[in-house]
């Protein structure tokens, strides 16, 4: 039987659904096993190719007894692009707060020679010189409603896009909105060799590279110790920040946020085992990091972040800027933030406890609370909980509903590369030479 000339299956790239059999088979034939709540998605999307099927809907056909989350129904989604092989989510597509649409060959051909092109992670480096005479490096990618991640823990412009941990995240507002991310001072392209930034010193950066990047009003992503840079930042300028994402993120320090001398030892041994081991071959110390960031990550998850962490930094800007992160504290800026705030954060985030995202979003007036179900300090692609926070953050900047087109006014810095994905696995030689002079 060929699938053309059936009216009751549905061509998908690369795949055949049978409605009449009720079989997900590859083009070659080979049969597609499928859970069976996430088959009766797939089936209830199927019957209506191309168009919306609401999540009310599919939460009722698929489990008409049963009192159920959305998390439920995301959890089967992520799992039919997996089967699917729909990284760019092209086939089964996302309506913002509405549903679904299930995308059959024909519609996801006429997409591309017609309306948008798949995605391609594209990103502009640039640099901006701070006061102090430090010069922080900055990428711009995608377009749309701008996006600023505050700085946070190991990054490198042009490694962490591609890497098994950060890099979906990034990839992922990137499609959607302009993003504006940094390398905080002695890491990644970022000047290294100088102390790492305070508080006020990671404000007054954040807000040289938005000057630079030319933004008016934006929204503000702060993850781990960037949160209390973005509450911080939020409060002095709520001109400018049209929303503030907090994810696993925190406003006071470890240090600050412990009590005791118990504390304190733990943390000075943790330093003194990283500033020995750091730079060696073993990553074994990095793994420790990587341990207490995402416990339930797969081995090359692990493997990519060890390896980020190596080419971010030395072992000395590595032990000092957790030791400056340990003493930020912006509890008393929660009351002063006024614009819209959401708060995610696992309930078995094992880096920074629940109850200090729990503390934020109930200091500051209005801020929503969400919890998501994850071992790991911010979900990593691949957890049921990627895509139901991803959605949160779609949802969130949805409602925003920034009036975009005044908002860049022009860049003011100098154009360093510009990376494609062509399918690298490491940073340029030039870039390697650059970092060991």
């Amino acid at each position: 039987m060929h699938a053309e000339n059936n009216t009751n299956c549905v061509e998908l790239p690369g795949f055949v659904f049978d409605l009449e059999h009720e079989e997900l088979r590859a083009t070659c034939g080979t049969h597609i096993a499928l859970r069976a709540q996430v088959f009766s998605v797939l089936r209830c999307l199927a019957r209506r190719p191309g168009a919306l099927v609401t999540k009310d809907e599919l939460m009722h056909a698929v489990w008409p007894r049963v009192v159920v989350t959305e998390d439920s129904l995301v959890q089967c989604i992520g799992e039919l692009r997996r089967a699917l092989h729909d990284d760019t989510h092209r086939i089964v597509v996302t309506e913002a707060r509405r549903g679904y649409r299930l995308v059959p060959s024909q519609g996801v051909q006429a997409s591309s020679a017609e309306g948008p092109q798949p995605f391609v992670f594209h990103q502009d480096i640039r640099f901006v010189t701070v006061v102090g005479g430090a010069r922080i490096a900055y990428a711009t990618s995608g377009r749309g409603m701008p996006v600023v991640r505050a700085a946070h823990w190991m990054t490198h412009l042009d490694w962490d896009w591609r890497s098994a941990t950060l890099g979906p995240r990034i990839q992922a507002l990137s499609r959607l909105h302009q993003l504006v991310r940094y390398d905080g001072r002695g890491y990644g392209l970022s000047d290294t060799e100088i102390p790492p930034a305070t508080l006020d010193q990671s404000v007054d950066d954040l807000d040289a590279v938005v000057e630079s990047a030319g933004l008016d009003r934006f929204a503000l992503l702060g993850t781990s110790g960037g949160a209390a840079v973005a509450i911080r930042y939020a409060a002095r300028h709520p001109q400018r920040v049209t929303g503030l994402l907090l994810l696993g993120g925190y406003a006071r320090g470890l240090l600050r946020r412990s009590q005791g001398s118990a504390a304190a030892e733990n943390f000075n041994a943790m330093l003194r085992l990283l500033e020995d081991g750091w730079a060696q071959d073993n990553p074994a110390f990095r793994q420790l990091m990587t341990s207490l960031h995402w416990p339930g990550a797969t081995l090359q998850q692990m493997q990519s972040f060890n390896e980020l962490q190596r080419v971010s930094c030395g072992p000395k800007t590595a032990v000092d800027m957790l030791r400056r992160n340990a003493e930020f504290d912006a509890s008393e800026d929660l009351s002063a933030v006024s614009c819209p705030t959401l708060v995610m954060h696992s309930p078995r985030d094992a880096r920074v406890p629940f109850e200090e995202g729990r503390r934020i979003a109930a200091a500051i007036s209005g801020a929503r609370l969400e919890p998501f179900d994850s071992p790991n300090h911010t979900p990593l692609s691949g957890e049921p909980a990627f895509e139901h926070v991803q959605q949160l953050i779609e949802d969130f900047l949805l409602d925003l509903g920034v009036d975009q087109p005044s908002i860049e006014r022009h860049a003011r810095g100098r154009l360093v590369l510009h990376a494609v994905d062509g399918g690298r696995t490491g940073a340029p030689d030039s870039l390697r030479a650059s970092k060991a002079s």
